[in-house]
């Protein structure tokens, strides 16, 4: 009876399988997936195991003991989860994440190895597609399993994937200390292709800090590594990375003979977010070479590929290049790409993002990975004291915003007397008191309603000068006003317009990072405090000071 059965399921797995490979579809796989949803059995199972193994995609044609029969919900819980691993190797990041979280609700109730790589093909499949809060999640998971079973090559993997996020979300420091721990765990496996990619990973890591003599040391040892392997694809991400360590050393023509060969390698292996990462580099090199019609070419050419697989961490790369290489050509065209780029540095790390961020960072760092074996055992103790101490949670917490609110008023109150010393200054310096015939105003002299009223404004203009540009009209709009109404009370407090005082409170916000981030550019601090540009900035910076935004931070250093 048995064999009469796997005789029909024979037949019938290859006559479904000769039927697709006649049809049609575009993607076999939707097909197989379609068709497996509408009705589960093990027959649509198998064929759906068949085309990933006649693919090469998997090694073996099954995924499951056909006898005893499994659990349907067992069947279910691997095509899922096949299939997004299928759609995560296809660059189809939605297709994955659909796949992945249906499967999750299964695998919950399995084994923990198969639960951990749910979640860690989860966190990747988020993290492809920017979104690090849910990445970050579901990575924290499956670390914890990881470090539960003591595997050390899972561990390292686990660590590794949390440091690449950590980078991409703008915190490549603290994703540094979890990357050093993966080099650790990756030389106690042994694994020449495991120490290959965090090799890879903390170049990367340190190529973002900027400390490219590093990077370039653990590029070079990703790629002896990566030569034991084989892998002529790894390797040549590793010629990827190295590229863009070379550019950051201003070697460009040695980055562009790199990229000479990676690129029509990704470009035929179909890899399009290789590719797109690796047009980005030429761009930035191709610049630095002084062709900026050719950089620009392969900048357009990744925006349209990221555009397409909906990476926006590339497409803010690139965006921010093209800036960069039009700002004086074309400044028409420049503003297009620097606001695109605002959107997608929006997206990418909003204020909830960072908050979730720090939330995550603290979770890790409490761990320290000194009690990674009896957190967990510990975890039912810790919510029975919970109950006794919410109490005075709860009262240290009011304590605590009390706190907050006051020093906040008092920094408040220490912005607007800094501010309005700025504004008698520059009243005296454009001789605007003796023109309209007023006295200095003194910060005596301001009643505690104005002192509201200019730090709402302050409060405002600090807010959007973070994400764009900032105008009086903009200001007015937040605050329900018309800008002739806006700026008549500021001119009545101030005795200088809206539009000064906005002037004056972006170069007091320039000062103080000029002061306080000597590392940050020129470029960034006039972006940040809502100037188009440098040299914008630089104009009315020296205008008002007397003095350039360079030189000022020298004097101040």
């Amino acid at each position: 009876m048995i064999n009469d059965k796997m005789v029909n399921s024979k037949w019938y797995v290859v006559a479904l399988y000769i039927f697709l490979s006649l049809s049609v579809s575009a993607n076999p796989v939707d097909s197989l997936l379609d068709i497996f949803d509408r009705k589960p059995s093990l027959n649509s199972a198998d064929a759906f195991f068949a085309h990933l193994y006649n693919d090469g995609f998997t090694d073996e044609p099954r995924m499951y003991n056909p006898v005893p029969t499994p659990p349907m919900d067992t069947v279910k819980a691997l095509v899922w989860y096949w299939a997004g691993e299928w759609y995560y190797a296809t660059q189809e990041y939605p297709k994955a994440e659909y796949n992945l979280l249906r499967a999750l609700e299964l695998m919950q109730y399995a084994d923990k190895i198969s639960y951990s790589d749910n979640l860690a093909m989860l966190g990747l499949v988020e993290m492809r597609q920017s979104k690090y809060e849910e990445a970050l999640r579901y990575m924290h998971l499956c670390y914890e399993l990881d470090i539960e079973a003591g595997d050390p090559e899972r561990i390292c993997s686990s660590l590794n994937t949390i440091a690449g996020t950590l980078m991409a979300a703008g915190n490549p420091a603290e994703g540094m200390k979890y990357e050093l721990r993966a080099i650790e765990y990756a030389k106690k496996a042994g694994s020449p292709v495991r120490l290959a990619v965090v090799y890879g990973m903390a170049s990367e890591i340190e190529h973002t800090l900027r400390n490219d003599e590093k990077a370039l040391c653990y590029a070079d040892s990703a790629c002896v590594m990566e030569a034991t392997t084989g892998n002529t694809h790894k390797m040549m991400v590793r010629q990827s990375q190295k590229a863009s360590i070379l550019n950051g050393l201003k070697r460009y023509d040695e980055a562009e003979a790199i990229l000479r060969d990676v690129i029509p390698f990704f470009r035929e292996s179909g890899d399009q977010l290789s590719l797109a990462i690796s047009l980005n580099k030429m761009g930035i090199a191709l610049h630095g070479l002084g062709r900026p019609d050719e950089a620009l070419a392969c900048l357009d050419e990744s925006i349209a590929i990221c555009r397409k697989i909906g990476n926006l961490v590339n497409e803010a790369y690139a965006q921010r290049e093209a800036y960069e290489i039009l700002f004086r050509a074309n400044p028409d065209e420049a503003r297009l790409h620097l606001v695109r780029y605002h959107e997608l540095k929006d997206s990418l790390y909003s204020r909830s993002t960072a908050e979730q961020m720090a939330r995550f960072n603290a979770e890790f760092r409490l761990d320290e990975f000194a009690v990674e074996n009896t957190r967990l055992r510990q975890r039912d103790k810790i919510l029975a004291v919970i109950a006794v101490i919410v109490a005075v949670l709860i009262v240290a917490l009011a304590v605590c915003i009390a706190l907050w609110y006051r020093k906040r008023r008092k920094a408040m109150d220490l912005q607007i007397n800094t501010l309005m010393a700025e504004v008698n200054r520059y009243k005296a310096l454009s001789s605007l008191s003796a023109e309209e015939g007023r006295s200095e105003v003194t910060d005596k002299q301001l009643s505690a309603a104005e002192r509201r009223f200019l730090g709402t404004i302050m409060a405002t203009i600090t807010e959007m000068m973070e994400t764009s540009s900032v105008t009086v009209e903009k200001i007015a709009e937040t605050l329900y006003m018309t800008p002739k109404t806006l700026n008549r009370k500021v001119m009545d407090i101030t005795g200088i317009s809206t539009k000064q005082y906005l002037l004056l409170v972006q170069l007091e916000q320039a000062r103080r990072i000029l002061v306080q981030e000597p590392e940050t550019s020129i470029l960034d601090v006039s972006l940040r405090c809502g100037f188009e540009n440098a040299n914008t900035f630089s104009s009315a910076f020296k205008r008002v000071y007397n003095i350039s935004p360079s030189e000022f931070r020298k004097q101040a250093s």
